[in-house]
């Protein structure tokens, strides 16, 4: 522990100009960046700690003030002064000889100042990375600090983690996102031996200075925390802490507080006048940005329904109809809606979430995508509900890779109830907002789970995304059952979620059984801690079934689960017949010809491929097939592989012509992107085997299924037993299905080894079970890399906030996108004259040139040519192979190469005629023609 003595700088008679003995030393800087002179540390502390204050007052719900004030032993005001000075004391690091030497790179003559002065020798200089020395100096040293200040020193034979100040300590030094491991006994009672970069002699002095004076300032010298904080508030106190740090570190707003002659003394009085001058200017710089200025509305509900546009005696109209004339419930909560798949549904999930949302007394909605193919209609339906569900000020930000290199307008949109006083404050909140990480924090967001999932995976935001996604009702579509790694994820953001106290709907059609359970349990454990009931021990498990169609509703107060139900639609009959094909493209059995011998003219036909490839095979086959035969079939292809304002293009062609039972003898050739979330109606829908949930959803979109089986789709142990057990169990159901009636016993009949062996004759039960070993084994597999590569449950981290960033493990937020396969790669195609590129052949129409700014309107008018393709597709040598130093005139490797998407955007020269154009992509040869991107060889 560190022994300090209780002079300031210098004796006695060394006063300020306000008569005050100089405590802390004011050549040490907090702030350099742009700063002339670089601004004291004292400063930028009690900066962060009034921009705390602020946030936590304007974005950080009652709920969440008294669970936090309980678990510290305090009461609200006094816990909420002590987290602001807790704030405060997140850079006392920075008082060290790594951090003031790394100054003097950019001010010459700063450190040697320092240096110079015989206190500050017994100190060792270094490089400081941001994340590294200084977030662990402050760290190791707080503890020692706040123990010397009265803070419980707890069991000198007990583990560290319980006590209260190594707690503050770990918290607050992984303000950067990345905690540091919990000390040992060694290293709290003696910092400075093994952690040299922290100094000895003045430099402990000056951080016990800077945190007594920081404890008077704000704290008022108040009672002490007798309790730690478990890991689900905690990562909302540091999640708030960073955003504090982030705006609190903005150069305008430090010049606007700044007052050089107070500077020059801080002492007492002028700190005091620094702090009330600091908390003036965080109130407005919340309240520009708009953290926590909204809250949920109470429309009427007819004009609620009105407003969503729900089909007349549809499904989801009927389960919203239900859902808003029901008990509204006291807190918090998760709803598990069936419903079939499509805008509808997201619109459903909406009304579900505005009465969830004044329930928890939320601040905003965040939805999440399967993909971000459908990121703008959705953008668009969140967009025309918000005004109506939310009231006060805020934006909409698409939480996309595109919007953060992009111009903040584009990245967001405006909803008019929701608008703001002036241009000019709409702008700041729209600049501040769409930067990277900052996107949840905004009242509306809507983002692919990307976005959303890594707040359970180590890296170094995911307190910012937890703090942000805390006030908030999440909303997730699409949930499946057959991604272990997916599911084991959603299940552990469920968790955490219920923990936070926040609520959460989750949209499925095909959910039912243990996966729908694994939901309900992991909501169910998440608020037992949000109670606090910290027992290991699992609830009963529930007896209720996901109804199809209808809702399971989990009570956050009780974990209570009651359900509800509507009737099925009235033509849910589906006939069904399975037809064996030869691997594509060999045979005298193709794909193509299976579809028209089945099928033939007997109606329109939805073809669901399993890839984009193979849907322009199938395309290019059929059409071949009709000008043989001369048929006047209208064909339509329908898949992600065009540029994306052309796709955007095809989907509203293709929805206006099948939104309806379609009439007559069309096709529509598509991949499950499209064919499981779009409202098609056809009489027949052709579809390869496929995991038994995704099948059903296209199933729904007609009145014959014809199944494709071949040996040759299945590549994994788990893909061949469930594609056997799925063919049997249709087989032996007969013809006919009822949907959804029959889904849940459908489902259950697949993934229930049990009652699945139970109606095999002997041989095939062995040859069954030797399939499910396989597929249990690659499924317990997926899991297990899951629950690694995830963050603990709240339950499971005891003290020791190390395992939520896990920094050893060299985890960066790159290596897991690329690992749980959110990474993408985008092509773009141009062609060239002389060392200009375009996007039309004609030279008409120039690639948008992106400038060196880090934002760029350029970039949201360049999204709408590329086309999506797979990250493997991504030439070796990335984007600097691909564009070269002086290749274009008009595409910069130097303005790209920073740039969180562009990094991922390829351009790719081509040429040809009579629109069939080909070009190279590292040395894989591609060919854009009227059915796409193909890969050529």
């Amino acid at each position: 522990m560190e022994i300090t003595t209780e002079c300031g700088v210098g004796a006695e008679n060394n006063r300020c100009h306000h008569g005050n003995p100089r405590l802390l030393d004011v050549r040490l800087w907090g702030k350099e960046q742009g700063m002339k002179p670089p601004y004291p540390v004292v400063c930028h502390l009690v900066d962060t700690g009034a921009y705390f204050a602020a946030l936590w007052e304007s974005a950080v719900g009652p709920r969440m003030h008294a669970r936090i004030a309980l678990a510290l032993g305090l009461s609200e005001l006094d816990a909420t002064r002590e987290l602001a000075f807790w704030a405060a004391l997140h850079d006392v690091g920075k008082i060290s000889p790594s951090y003031q030497h790394s100054v003097r790179k950019g001010y010459p003559g700063c450190f040697e100042k320092v240096f110079a002065d015989r206190r500050y020798w017994n100190g060792t200089g270094g490089t400081d990375n941001g994340a590294g020395p200084h977030g662990k100096i402050t760290h190791w040293t707080l503890p020692g600090i706040l123990e010397q200040l009265g803070y419980p020193p707890g069991d000198p034979e007990g583990p560290v983690g319980d006590r209260v100040g190594h707690a503050i300590g770990q918290l607050l030094g992984g303000h950067h996102g990345v905690f540091h491991p919990r000390m040992d006994r060694r290293q709290l009672k003696h910092p400075a031996t093994f952690l040299p970069q922290a100094g000895k002699g003045k430099w402990p002095e000056q951080r016990l200075h800077h945190v007594r004076v920081l404890r008077t300032l704000i704290a008022h010298d108040g009672p002490v925390p007798t309790g730690t904080l478990p890991a689900e508030l905690a990562v909302v106190v540091l999640g708030a802490v960073m955003v504090a740090d982030w705006m609190a570190s903005d150069k305008e707003s430090i010049n606007t507080v700044r007052r050089l002659e107070d500077e020059e003394c801080c002492c007492s009085k002028a700190l005091a006048q620094h702090w009330e001058r600091a908390r003036e200017v965080a109130r407005t710089g919340v309240e520009q940005r708009t953290l926590g200025q909204c809250g949920f509305a109470t429309p009427a509900r007819e004009k609620l329904l009105s407003a969503a546009g729900f089909p007349d005696g549809s499904v989801h109209g009927r389960l919203a109809q239900q859902l808003l004339t029901t008990t509204e419930p006291a807190g918090p909560g998760m709803l598990l809606v069936s419903a079939p798949a499509g805008p509808a549904r997201r619109r459903l999930g909406l009304v579900a979430a505005s009465r969830l949302g004044r329930a928890s007394g939320a601040r905003g909605i965040a939805l999440a995508l399967p993909e971000e193919l459908h990121l703008d209609e959705a953008s668009g339906e969140l967009a025309s509900l918000a005004g109506m569900l939310l009231e006060g000020f805020g934006t909409l930000t698409r939480l996309h890779q595109m919007a953060f290199d992009s111009d903040p307008e584009s990245a967001s949109e405006e909803i008019p109830e929701l608008s703001f006083d002036t241009p000019q404050a709409r702008a700041v909140a729209q600049q501040w907002l769409t930067l990277r990480r900052r996107g949840l924090l905004a009242p509306l967001g809507v983002g692919a789970h990307d976005q959303f999932l890594p707040a359970v995976l180590p890296v170094p935001d995911n307190a910012v995304r937890l703090f942000a996604l805390s006030e908030k009702v999440l909303v997730v579509d699409d949930v499946r059952p057959q991604k272990p790694r997916l599911h084991q994820l959603l299940c552990l953001l469920v968790e955490w979620l219920a923990a936070l106290g926040a609520s959460v709907v989750l949209l499925t059609d095909t959910l039912a059984g243990a996966s729908a359970h694994r939901l309900v349990q992991a909501y169910q454990r998440g608020a037992r801690l949000a109670r606090g009931t910290r027992s290991g021990q699992e609830g009963a498990r529930s007896s209720a079934e996901l109804p199809q169609p209808g809702w399971l509703h989990v009570d956050g107060q009780d974990g209570a689960v009651t359900e509800f139900a509507v009737d099925p639609p009235a033509d849910s009959v589906l006939r069904v017949s399975v037809s064996e094909v030869h691997p594509w493209p060999g045979g005298a059995d193709t794909y193509v010809d299976s579809v028209m011998r089945e099928v033939g003219d007997s109606g329109s036909t939805l073809v669901c491929c399993s890839s984009e490839e193979e849907a322009q095979r199938t395309f290019r086959a059929l059409e071949h097939l009709h000008r043989r035969r001369a048929m006047p079939r209208e064909l339509r292809l329908l898949h992600s592989r065009f540029p994306r304002y052309r796709v955007r293009e095809l989907v509203a062609e293709c929805t206006a012509a099948h939104q309806d039972p379609a009439q007559g003898d069309s096709v529509l050739v598509t991949t499950a992107s499209f064919a499981e979330h779009l409202p098609f109606r056809f009489e027949w829908v052709v579809t390869p085997v496929v995991p038994l949930p995704s099948l059903l959803a296209r199933a729904s979109r007609g009145r014959h299924l014809l199944l494709l089986g071949s040996e040759a789709q299945a590549d994994s142990p788990m893909d061949r037993a469930l594609r056997q057990r799925t063919i049997r169990t249709l087989r032996s159901h007969g013809s006919e299905l009822l949907l959804p009636d029959h889904v849940e016993r459908l489902i259950r009949q697949v993934y229930d080894s049990d009652s699945y062996l139970a109606t095999l004759d002997d041989v095939s039960a062995v040859r069954q079970r030797r399939l499910d070993t396989e597929a249990h084994g690659h499924e317990a597999r997926l899991l297990h890399d899951a629950r690694l590569t995830g963050i603990p449950s709240p339950a499971d981290v005891h003290d020791d906030l190390y395992a939520l960033t896990r920094a050893e493990r060299g985890l960066t937020e790159a290596h897991l996108a690329a690992t749980m396969g959110f990474e993408q790669a985008y092509v773009l195609c141009v062609h060239l004259r002389d060392k200009t590129a375009y996007l039309d052949p004609e030279g008409k129409e120039k690639v948008p040139f992106v400038g060196g700014d880090k934002r760029s309107p350029a970039v949201a008018a360049l999204a709408q040519h590329t086309i999506s393709v797979p990250a493997h597709w991504a030439p070796e040598g990335g984007i600097s192979a691909q564009i070269g130093r002086d290749r274009f005139d008009n595409i910069k490797y130097n303005h790209w190469k920073k740039r969180t998407w562009l990094n991922h955007v390829y351009p790719v020269v081509v040429s040809g005629a009579s629109d069939t154009y080909t070009g190279l992509l590292g040395s894989m040869r591609l060919e854009l023609t009227r059915t796409g991107l193909v890969r050529l060889g």
